[in-house]
């Protein structure tokens, strides 16, 4: 769940969140990524991006080849507090609209 997160001994996952805006750069896009080391698929929480724009989702390991990656602009869009599945030793990548 966002802003809860597990530093239990057994956790095995982990996810972050960029703020685009303090890249240094002006405003750039956020990102939001999830990490499933454990075996079983996970389900992860999306949290409100960092500078409340929606999320489209970018690389999706557990995915055969050629949707593990999607061009920018043209993944599918996942909504804020949406709860996306994170299979077993994969991780997602979520880029914010530009």
């Amino acid at each position: 769940e966002p802003g809860h997160p597990d530093f239990s001994a057994t956790s095995r996952s982990l996810a972050f969140a960029l703020d685009g805006r303090l890249s240094g750069r002006g405003t750039d896009r956020d990102f939001y990524v999830a990490c499933n080391c454990g075996g079983a698929t996970l389900r992860f929480r999306i949290p409100l991006s960092p500078s409340g724009r929606r999320w489209r989702r970018l690389i999706d390991t557990a995915l055969p080849s050629p949707h593990d990656l999607v061009p920018e602009d043209t993944g599918p869009d996942v909504p804020p507090g949406a709860v996306y599945p994170v299979a077993g030793h994969s991780l997602v990548a979520f880029l914010s609209e530009g």
